[in-house]
């Protein structure tokens, strides 16, 4: 199918109409759907917008640089294209805290969206983590549980066990490697906004790539990445140090720009 004979399938009006009506949407999300054999519409990318801003995907469908284009150009031809409305008559903030919603439900990697939106207060996140947050009670580490916590900047809600350790163990410059081995740390705390995700033994610091990584691409095993980086070789801690401490706030001192802070010295 043509771009637009698809347009007219989509927006039967024309002329005075048709801009009303997109105007009385106001703010909305949309979703661009693959219909499937059995009818499914089945979401590849959510967004955004006023106006035409749904259609805007249409006039870069030839675009090679892009996953999305692609998908959608193929789609089209093969007359399996859907475009939806989630939600409409909204604020601007409405309509961005909806889409960034829909996004880490379903998760930016099953999607062909880059990032998962700007909407304030909405993240995905475990009721027991929401709770501890916003109550933002803190536990003290224990001096014998003292170590290094890890502060995560790429963790998703989709992460597994292997996932969250493989960014949590690596790859790290030689002034993490150098105050962990200095300060006798021996636990690491996968932290991410605030909230312990999970709590590793640490053996031993190692050249980066010294490891496989199964889950980053990302990461090469370059002489370049082993001589200025590192990682440390560990494993899950006992289970009583992480029933302690996952999912719970740690009390912590500010980490000035570093991607680790120590606790419980």
């Amino acid at each position: 199918m043509n771009i637009n004979k698809f347009k007219k399938m989509l927006l039967p009006y024309s002329g005075s109409v048709k801009i009303k009506f997109l105007r009385d949407l106001k703010s909305y999300v949309y979703v661009y759907c693959e219909i499937d054999e059995e009818n499914r519409r089945v979401p590849i990318y959510v967004g955004r917008g006023k106006g035409e801003r749904l259609l805007s995907h249409l006039k870069n469908i030839n675009d090679p640089l892009t996953n999305k284009s692609k998908r959608i150009s193929n789609l089209l031809k093969e007359n399996r294209l859907g475009i939806d409305i989630l939600a409409y008559n909204l604020t601007e903030k409405g309509s961005a805290d909806i889409e960034s919603a829909c996004i880490d439900l379903m998760g930016v990697e099953n999607i062909e969206n880059l990032v998962r939106g700007k909407g304030d207060n909405v993240k995905r996140i475990p009721l027991n983590e929401l709770a501890h947050k916003l109550v933002n009670k803190k536990i003290k580490v224990k001096s014998e549980h003292r170590g290094i916590a890890i502060l995560l900047k790429h963790y998703k809600p989709h992460f597994g066990y292997k996932e969250l350790f493989e960014i949590t163990r690596g790859v790290w410059n030689k002034k993490m490697k150098t105050a962990s081995e200095n300060s006798e740390a021996k636990l690491a705390y996968a932290t991410f906004n605030g909230i312990v995700k999970d709590v590793y033994t640490i053996h031993s610091w190692v050249p980066a790539g010294t490891q496989a990584y199964f889950t980053r691409p990302d990461i090469k095993s370059s002489e370049r990445i082993k001589k200025f980086r590192w990682e440390f070789v560990g494993t899950r801690a006992p289970e009583e140090i992480r029933e302690r401490y996952v999912g719970k706030i740690i009390e912590r001192e500010r980490s000035f720009g570093d991607p680790y802070v120590f606790v419980g010295y």
